[in-house]
């Protein structure tokens, strides 16, 4: 082999060399990035699916603590309504009270007042009859408006005694402890 020969065929294989060590780089760095933007596409998609993990609680949370509250809601809709109709039959059962009845409350509520004037004792023209025997120094008058109870008018005190007062009076008062005693199984 000639001089030329060789030195051309030790051109051509630092060339090669130099090609391969160059594809070689060229390769390692393509892997490098490609597994780097895998690594970063992992990355992503793991995050990604932890925001959805975090969403999904999230909004499954909410629907079960929205509903929790309907339910709440719906359980102090019925219960108010029991009470309701609890004071209804408590007004309804007043408002049945038999003459006899009507005269002792009437005549037990008036001995525990102390009158200072000339008062007035307003009744339903119905307990007129049975008012009378019982008012001792009072002036029995009637109103036409009023359905059931009575009332006592004292100088400038009015006294309602109506029964759909003293049941609302009652359950400002004592609708907590009745809810309680009716619904303590419930809870």
């Amino acid at each position: 082999m000639s001089k030329l020969e060789s030195l051309t065929q030790r051109i051509m294989d630092d060339a090669k060399a130099k090609a391969d060590s160059i594809m070689a780089e060229a390769d390692r760095k393509s892997k490098s990035l490609l597994n780097a933007k895998i690594k970063e596409a992992k990355d992503k998609s793991e995050k990604l699916l932890e925001k959805a993990h975090s969403e999904a609680a999230m909004a499954k949370d909410r629907v079960v603590s929205s509903a929790k509250l309907k339910v709440r809601d719906e359980k102090l809709s019925a219960k108010q309504e029991i009470l309701d109709k609890v004071f209804g039959m408590a007004k309804n059962k007043l408002e049945k009270l038999d003459d006899s009845k009507y005269g002792e409350l009437l005549g037990k509520t008036l001995g525990n007042i102390t009158i200072k004037g000339k008062g007035t004792l307003v009744v339903p023209p119905s307990r007129k009859s049975i008012a009378e025997k019982v008012s001792g120094e009072l002036a029995v008058t009637t109103d036409e408006n009023m359905l059931q109870g009575f009332m006592i008018k004292d100088e400038d005190i009015v006294y309602n005694y109506t029964f759909e007062s003293l049941v609302d009076e009652a359950r400002e008062q004592m609708e907590g402890d009745i809810a309680l005693e009716l619904f303590k199984e419930l809870e």
